[in-house]
């Protein structure tokens, strides 16, 4: 078995050209996604005024990473990963046009608005895990925790500053004019592919069920991949429904509109909490214990977020939203770290398809059950009960160790 490698730093990371190209095209087109989010959850709770039309809306926008992601990790440690990663980019851009036609031909129906949200995702159902088994090849195996803590700070810098613009733009322009603006950020993304040399693949399924299930197979026999990924897909489904609930948050809460410029700063503030827990992750947290780093991040985050729950001024909400954020992005690039430092590149992307799978795919089905049962109990009940759960999950949970593991463990009849 390969020796566990190094932890480099992000500077070393970035000192990868490669890897630094694609980085900042996705970081210019994440921008765009998270204007183009911003937006899609006023415009839902405009058209609708219903917590439940807002849990639709997330899982049509999230719902086809849980439908595709298996399909694109098979696809990414079997296909020509480049064209993967440009041709669901084509998709996206296409029907995010098309989208932003319809928006400024006038107001669009519920009905409409949940079937084009659902198709734009779908292309990111196939990208995701392709994205998330490149991006630590590019790097290198050395600099991988750094790989995956800029990948979060890229992913969590957007989310600052795609809400910012995207709550002054639609205050300003409209809705149309920041779909539109999204579907331009995708040519960043595009240009990076088409001039970045992506690592062929080497691994060689036997079967359509190892493409497929492959995944799972090896979760199941190896506890070190395996773990992650259940906690993951725990604290995702059961605590991160308040992401999809932030405009109802605002106004039934805060007493905010949701479509001013005020809202676009306190989703922001969100993502700037978390860009910088990611940093913390990447930085001055880099050698620090897995297992406390995690058991913290739980706690300390079903902590914040029922102080947020509980407030009902948005001066003291940019602070407890700050630290939900801060807390909250520490698990995911924790764990995203873990399970990639015990697997070899040759299924990292089967791997990957589960990990989006859980961080990812689980979300809309939490936000699906979430929304009808706040309209049942009240919104303040259910992000009460997730910031319980959260705080049962870090006394609870643990990670398991072990070697890392290539293709061959698929090979191994064992259960």
């Amino acid at each position: 078995m390969p020796e566990r490698p190094k932890r480099g730093t992000t500077r070393e990371a970035l000192a990868v050209t490669p890897f630094r190209r694609l980085y900042i095209g996705s970081f210019l087109s994440g921008i765009g996604r998270w204007m183009q989010t911003t937006a899609l959850g006023v415009l839902a709770w405009e058209i609708s005024g219903s917590s439940e039309y807002l849990g639709a809306i997330i899982f049509a926008n999230l719902g086809p990473l849980a439908l595709l992601s298996l399909l694109g990790g098979s696809l990414a440690d079997t296909g020509n990963r480049r064209n993967i990663l440009f041709l669901s980019q084509v998709w996206q851009l296409a029907w995010t046009v098309v989208l932003t036609v319809n928006v400024a031909d006038g107001e669009i129906g519920q009905t409409t608005l949940l079937v084009l949200v659902f198709i734009i995702g779908l292309g990111q159902g196939i990208y995701a895990p392709t994205f998330t088994s490149v991006i630590p090849e590019l790097a290198g195996r050395n600099n991988l925790q750094a790989a995956v803590a800029l990948n979060s700070m890229s992913m969590n810098g957007a989310r600052v500053i795609g809400p910012a613009l995207g709550g002054w733009l639609t205050s300003r322009f409209g809705f149309a004019e920041v779909f539109g603006l999204n579907a331009a950020t995708y040519l960043f993304v595009l240009a990076a592919i088409v001039f970045t040399q992506i690592p062929e693949t080497t691994a060689e399924p036997k079967s359509l069920g190892d493409r497929l299930l492959g995944g799972f197979r090896i979760a199941k026999r190896a506890p070190q991949v395996g773990s992650p990924l259940i906690l993951m897909s725990l604290f995702s489904f059961f605590c991160l429904p308040f992401i999809g609930q932030l405009p109802a948050i605002a106004e039934v809460n805060m007493s905010i509109d949701a479509k001013s410029t005020q809202y676009g700063w306190f989703y922001a503030t969100f993502g700037f909490g978390a860009l910088f827990g990611a940093l913390l992750v990447g930085t001055v947290l880099l050698q620090a214990r897995r297992d406390l780093l995690i058991r913290f991040s739980l706690v300390s985050f079903g902590a914040t977020l029922a102080w947020l729950v509980s407030l009902r001024s948005i001066n003291t909400g940019y602070f407890a939203i700050f630290l939900v954020g801060l807390c909250y992005l520490i698990l995911p690039t924790t764990l995203s770290t873990y399970w990639q430092e015990h697997v070899d590149e040759n299924i990292r992307g089967r791997i990957a398809a589960i990990w989006v799978l859980s961080f990812g795919g689980t979300v809309p089905f939490g936000n699906l059950i979430a929304g009808p049962l706040i309209e049942i109990t009240s919104l303040s009940a259910i992000l009460y009960s997730s910031a319980i759960i959260a705080v049962l999950l870090g006394g609870l949970f643990s990670l398991k160790s072990g070697p890392i593991i290539g293709e061959e463990i698929l090979s191994n009849n064992q259960s």
